[in-house]
């Protein structure tokens, strides 16, 4: 892929994180309990499949991009 396509799956998965963040927020505010805990973990597993199929993808051919390159 072009270095250009990959910096726009970066931007556009940092929205997406962004947007999943504000959903496990308001999963916080679910009252039964099991219920809470199976959408978090839904919203986990979202999280995850995401950066490994797609962020890591990316990263495999452009190290710079990764998004936490500035937290290691």
């Amino acid at each position: 892929m072009k270095r250009e396509t990959g910096e726009k799956i970066i931007a556009a998965m940092k929205k997406m994180d962004d947007a999943l963040e504000e959903l496990g927020m308001a999963s916080r505010e679910i009252e039964d309990e099991d219920e809470r805990k199976k959408i978090r973990r839904e919203i986990f597993n979202l999280v995850a499949d995401a950066h490994e199929r797609i962020t890591l993808e990316v990263v495999k051919q452009f190290p710079d991009l990764h998004p936490d390159k500035h937290r290691m």
